[in-house]
């Protein structure tokens, strides 16, 4: 449906008839509709009357102009209050459709001037000030961005967009955030648009100097002893060191020397910020030094891509005249590409294939910045890792590497799992069953305490895995244990995450209602993975159908696990189960479910057929850019097994002694 939506809006722009798009809804609703308007481009009014107005709103916005209304009370009907709201939400939705239609009218885009998007933060706004002043003077129209994650971001997508035509990206301080962990973090795709739109770039290194956190008890353990600015009561900073600088100098310089286009990279001596100066607590001169260094040794310089260096602070008003120098030699007011019109000549940018599939306007799904009021029960030290996971998990998905986890039964299949290059490790009672050779269902069955088993096995697994993420399997209907308590055990041990297993997924018909019924159905589930979530863990859940996908993900899931059913193949493996094709139907249903709610999560495909690796292809291949790898058990450590020592056995008999 919401597909259809993006469809018929883009049809309905092309044929400049759409003045607007306007809808209402609960949670389902208004995720629904709200990843279809924000297809539509910047300025045509978008609004969505919504329950979830006033809670976290990025999944729903992004970086589009969307207008979001609290409906106060729920969608249900009419009454004096959603009255109220409603005919508020009527008339504002016209006041801007009518205005719009007069803005056109009174003054076309035709003659607007050339957009240069600039990044601000506080501790550089004199220098952005000049910039803007100066430019303004010079004819340009400018929109800054306040480098908070969201701000590049949002930069961005107008870039992808074709609004701003060139760029001034003084505040890089986003990339110290994505390396070192900060709140408000870009991701690794910072300046991929802009260099693949081949756009001119003038860049700096404004606020490198800094990596942000919420309040200062928010900040890592790790972190305490460096030197640390309160900026106010949300905010707090603390120094970047030599090597740090080095590293955001390799990532800069690794995109910059992809460009084909015309850069100039221009470096102030004297400081990166306003913290950044003799007597201010940021003052460092070998740090910032070193960042200016590596920068101008890295970046491999031409006649198009320039690195200059000026003995200014970057707040000086001689840094900002060589900064708008710099950008007016390339990118004079006559630059060719100009600004989108909304006309019926004139198509949103929404990258769609040419096979004629409804997709997006942006490139790729849009990263949603955490912050610790997000994790309300976690320690800052396990938010910290889960996002450094879940960073580098989404660095391999677009460098078009697939994320394989794999279930380990014992210590050797756990060590030699990690051996082979695996990304997640989960241990859990089906394991212990399937490596002594009995059917992964017996975890099911009355045979242990499934979470007692998932203690002792901690103990032969975590101290053989040396660096990948081992999360447990808890069974969340467990009536003899309270969940919120034992899942910080589960932490205290040394898991990073966990999965919902055993699973009365994989139960159906009259047992499963029954289930359901009496209290011990998926539902405890679902809140064993909300209150992981809050405490900051990995969460990986299996799915076994597209609202139990949406659930997960509304529950904070950072990766979904489609369930195919019990796997197959092997000695002891299920005879009974869907078909391939029907699972490639099956993993996509849930995977855009999930992704519904939140464009960013992970989904993997398991089980049932998907028994090896020309299986799990077919199923990646096959499904639409949304299911990002494999999650393996029995096909990762007991069919493996059973197929070594059979023809390992076979071979010793083969020798001859005669």
């Amino acid at each position: 449906m919401s597909k259809c939506l993006e469809n018929f809006l883009r049809q309905a722009f092309e044929d400049n008839s759409l003045a607007g798009a306007i809808g209402l809804g609960g949670s389902g609703g208004t995720s629904l509709i709200s990843s279809a308007f924000r297809s539509l481009p910047i300025g045509i009014p978008k609004v969505i009357v919504s329950t979830v107005a006033s809670g976290q709103t990025e999944p729903y916005v992004g970086t589009s102009d969307l207008v979001l209304i609290p409906s106060v009370v729920d969608v249900s009907g009419i009454n004096s209050v959603s009255r109220a709201v409603f005919s508020n939400a009527g008339a504002s939705f016209a006041g801007m459709v009518l205005g719009r239609l007069e803005m056109l009218r009174s003054s076309p885009f035709e003659n607007a001037k050339c957009t240069v998007g600039i990044t601000m933060f506080g501790v550089t706004t004199p220098c952005v000030n000049a910039i803007q002043e100066s430019l303004t003077r010079q004819g340009y129209e400018t929109l800054v961005f306040h480098a908070t994650g969201v701000g590049g971001r949002a930069m961005e997508s107008l870039v992808e967009q074709g609004f701003i035509q060139g760029v001034m990206d003084i505040t890089t301080t986003e990339v110290a955030d994505h390396v070192v962990g900060g709140v408000m973090a870009c991701d690794s795709s910072r300046f991929d648009v802009i260099i693949e739109k081949g756009i001119p770039l003038v860049l700096s290194v404004g606020a490198l100097d800094m990596v942000n956190f919420g309040s200062k008890d928010t900040i890592p353990s790790h972190f305490q002893t460096r030197k640390i600015h309160v900026h106010n009561e949300q905010v707090s900073l603390i120094r970047t060191t030599v090597e740090e600088n080095k590293k955001f100098a390799k990532f800069i310089a690794d995109k910059l020397n992809e460009s084909t286009s015309k850069v100039r990279v221009c470096l102030p001596e004297k400081g990166v910020s306003a913290l950044d100066a003799p007597g201010k607590p940021f003052c460092d001169p070998e740090a910032s030094g070193a960042l200016i260094n590596e920068l101008q040794r890295l970046i491999q310089a031409s006649e198009d891509r320039q690195v200059n260096i000026y003995s200014h602070h970057i707040n000086d008003p001689e840094f900002a005249e060589a900064l708008v120098a710099s950008f007016l030699e390339i990118c004079p007011k006559t630059y060719a590409q100009s600004k989108p019109s909304e006309t019926a000549s004139t198509k949103p940018s929404t990258g769609e294939p040419k096979d004629g599939h409804v997709s997006k306007m942006r490139s790729r799904p849009e990263r949603i910045p955490y912050s610790p009021k997000d994790f309300p029960n976690a320690k800052p030290d396990t938010v910290e890792r889960t996002q450094t996971i879940l960073g580098r998990l989404r660095d391999q998905i677009e460098k078009g590497i697939p994320i394989i986890g794999g279930g380990a039964g014992t210590g050797i299949s756990a060590k030699f799992e990690e051996a082979g290059g695996i990304d997640l490790i989960v241990i859990y009672n089906s394991g212990r069953f399937r490596m002594a050779g009995r059917g992964s269902l017996a975890g099911l069955l009355p045979f242990a305490d499934a979470n007692a088993v998932v203690l002792e096995m901690a103990n032969e697994v975590l101290p053989v895995v040396k660096a990948v993420p081992v999360l447990a399997g808890v069974c969340a209907t467990d009536p003899f244990r309270r969940m919120d308590y034992f899942l910080k055990q589960l932490e205290s041990i040394g898991f990073v995450g966990v999965q919902n297993f055993p699973t009365v997924g994989l139960f159906d018909g009259n047992f499963r209602q029954n289930l359901e019924e009496t209290g011990m159905g998926y539902g405890l589930e679902v809140e064993m993975i909300s209150k992981a979530h809050k405490m900051g863990l990995l969460t990986t859940p299996y799915a076994f159908n597209p609202k139990e996908g949406e659930e997960m993900a509304k529950a904070g899931a950072d990766i979904i696990v489609a369930h195919m059913g019990l796997t197959t193949s092997g000695t002891i493996g299920a005879q009974t189960a869907v078909s391939m094709e029907e699972s490639v139907v099956r993993v996509q249903a849930i995977a855009d479910a999930a992704r519904r709610f939140n464009p960013d999560i992970i989904v993997l495909c398991h089980g049932g057929p998907i028994s090896g690796p020309e299986e799990a292809e077919f199923v990646l291949k096959r499904t639409k850019g949304c299911v990002h790898g494999f999650y393996g058990a029995s096909s990762m450590e007991r069919l493996p097994v059973e197929l070594a020592i059979t023809s390992t056995v076979k071979r010793y008999k083969s020798i001859a002694i005669k």
